[in-house]
């Protein structure tokens, strides 16, 4: 393994459907106008960066915060260096299934029970939701996979909150985080570097601007 890779993550920006306050999981909502200029926004930070492959979830506010990024570093030179830009089911987010859409307000009147066992960090889904445990397992599939692969220098994934943060605990291979622990925000980039003693988290959740 050469100690020379970094994986570039991306959080996706603003939703249509306001992902800055409302529970987006499997709902496939567009970026909005902000959501695409939050992602423009970090073009700066990506500047001069050849990626060997770009990997993103296929939820369209992911694919295309990943189109963005790659039409734009290509046009300034940089860009893909052999053109490997995929989508992986595995990369997105989890399913907040009866919560899909709502705010927390909106959660606590509907699922007040609920909400309260979330609130105190005893629940392990979301009402008709995925469990925890298997979002992470996918993701930690997709991730470690990923990683296992020969490519050289840099990768950029683009996803979602959960996605980013479930792949970075599993690279830093972090067992029991702080429930609060690599929080990214919207339209965020955070970048781990490979080294001889295994992955290091060198960026988290900076944004453009």
């Amino acid at each position: 393994m050469t100690s020379e890779r970094r994986l570039w993550l991306v959080r996706h920006g603003e939703t249509e459907g306001q992902s800055s306050i409302r529970y987006h999981g499997a709902n496939d909502v567009p970026l909005s106008e902000v959501g695409r200029a939050q992602i423009r926004a970090l073009l700066p930070l990506l500047r001069g960066v050849h990626f060997a492959q770009v990997v993103h979830s296929p939820l369209v506010r992911a694919a295309e915060s990943a189109s963005i990024l790659v039409a734009a570093l290509t046009q300034q030179g940089f860009g893909v260096t052999n053109g490997q830009v995929r989508n992986d089911a595995r990369l997105r987010e989890v399913s907040f299934g009866a919560c899909e859409g709502m705010t927390r307000e909106e959660i606590d009147v509907a699922f007040p029970a609920f909400w309260a066992d979330h609130e105190a960090g005893n629940v392990d889904a979301f009402p008709g939701g995925e469990p925890r445990a298997e979002f992470a397992a996918r993701i930690a599939a997709a991730v470690t996979e990923l990683a296992a692969q020969p490519w050289q220098g840099d990768a950029l994934l683009v996803a979602h909150r959960g996605t980013v943060r479930h792949a970075i605990v599993t690279l830093l291979a972090d067992p029991d985080p702080p429930r609060a622990a690599y929080a990214v925000g919207l339209a965020s980039v955070s970048v781990l570097r490979e080294t001889v003693a295994g992955w290091q988290l060198d960026l988290l959740g900076m944004t453009g601007g």
